[in-house]
């Protein structure tokens, strides 16, 4: 007995297998994720080498005060935030100048952004798992297959398994081939260079994808085993899938706008340009009282008042937006799709996270180069930027988002498992 338990249960698997190598479902599903996936990967790559080519053009050169970093190889993958990670940012007496750094040079981006790689499995493959997943229990039932296998004495748990890794494999072994080309074919471009590193982490983002795409699959499978026809599991897999992806992040961060006030970057500019021009009008008149002896002290003094305050309102607005940012993403992780979005952007250095060390090692290399501005030295120690480890990042709040989106696998997969057990199969 204890050897024919996994020959049944890897029966029932070929047949999961054999039946979507049969069906048209899978050739239309495994066909449109393979042409997203390469158009994507062919679109970002040639996107990643333009941005490339302008920070050859705008990267400091030796003794400027200016911050910029390469564009992220990684973001052919996951873009997240790495356009506005790799602007460029002057260093002055008067504060940070922000400028565009790398753009994409395709305008025709700004009317019809081509999604990456975590958006394709963040949409399209979460829908195609639902899909597969729709009608395991409930078309079974309506076609009488379900109540002859249970006939033969086949206990619930190895179907339920069977089925659940039968068209896990149909759908992860095309997908990992896919995007493991993809990947191999990139990496052939010496120019694009990815580190041990790099590699690791992109792998670690694969598996994260897999994790997500098994968990729209137990989800499918549970509301299958909740309903007796495949349409109506369907319907309210699609109303699920909607709330899921789109609704429940885009909700979370205007509830959380709603419970911390943070002022607008425009009234934030507002009361700097307030402050500058305060300062400036009391330096006019301070010089006009005294002679040009004192001309210098002066001006110091007031650079000083405007630097203490902006820096001031600076951090009292990133406390502020701190918060927002922490309260969006603990309402948005009732999605499993942001917490993904979340672990997948971090791995790859282009989530909020990084970009949010960023400005800061930014602040504080500002604060060691104002020094030498003030002095009239033209020279500047350049901006170093080391992306932060996978222990970090996973320390961080990315191994938050991974478990959390091992839970919801493991809770719709148990949750399946009750609704079958308890399943009318007549």
């Amino acid at each position: 007995m204890p050897r024919r338990t996994p020959a049944l249960l890897w029966t029932i698997v070929k047949k999961e297998i054999v039946a979507n190598l049969l069906s048209y479902k899978f050739f239309i599903a495994i066909l449109l994720t393979t042409l997203l996936l390469f158009t994507s990967f062919f679109v970002l790559y040639k996107d990643y080498k333009g941005r490339l080519a302008d920070y050859e053009l705008v990267r400091a050169k030796p003794g400027e005060p200016i911050a910029v970093l390469p564009p992220n190889p990684l973001s052919i993958f996951a873009k997240g935030l790495d356009e506005a990670m790799a602007r460029s940012f002057e260093i002055s007496r008067i504060g940070i100048d922000v400028f565009a750094g790398q753009k994409s040079g395709n305008t025709i981006f700004a009317f019809f952004p081509t999604p990456d790689f975590v958006y394709i499995v963040k949409v399209v493959l979460s829908l195609v798992a639902l899909l597969f997943g729709f009608d395991q229990i409930s078309r079974e039932k309506e076609s009488g297959v379900l109540r002859l296998m249970l006939s033969n004495s086949v206990s619930r748990a190895k179907i339920l398994a069977g089925k659940w890794l039968g068209n896990f494999l149909s759908l992860s072994v095309p997908f990992l081939l896919v995007t493991l080309l993809g990947f191999a074919l990139i990496n052939l471009d010496p120019s694009v260079r990815f580190s041990a590193s790099s590699a690791a982490r992109f792998f670690l983002l694969v598996l994260t994808a897999l994790i997500y795409i098994a968990l729209f699959l137990s989800l499918g499978i549970f509301v299958s085993a909740l309903t007796r026809r495949a349409a109506s599991s369907l319907v309210i897999l699609l109303l699920i899938w909607a709330v899921t992806v789109f609704i429940v992040p885009n909700l979370g961060t205007l509830i959380a706008r709603q419970m911390v006030d943070v002022p607008s970057v425009k009234a934030l500019s507002e009361k700097q340009e307030q402050v500058w021009t305060r300062e400036v009008l009391q330096m006019i008149m301070e010089r006009r009282a005294k002679d040009d002896r004192g001309t210098g002290d002066i001006i110091k003094n007031h650079f000083d008042a405007i630097n203490r305050e902006l820096n001031q309102m600076e951090e009292d607005y990133r406390n502020k937006f701190d918060r927002l940012v922490r309260l969006s993403k603990n309402i948005n992780r009732l999605s499993p799709a942001a917490s993904f979005v979340y672990a997948t952007t971090e791995l790859a250095g282009t989530g909020i996270g990084e970009e949010s060390r960023l400005k800061e090692n930014i602040l504080r290399y500002k604060d060691s180069v104002l020094p030498n501005l003030e002095r009239g030295e033209k020279q500047a120690p350049a901006f170093a930027y080391r992306y932060r480890s996978v222990g970090q990042v996973l320390a961080q709040g990315g191994l938050f988002d991974l478990t959390w989106l091992v839970f919801f696998n493991i809770l719709f997969f148990a949750l399946g498992y009750f609704a079958f057990v308890r399943y009318d199969v007549r």
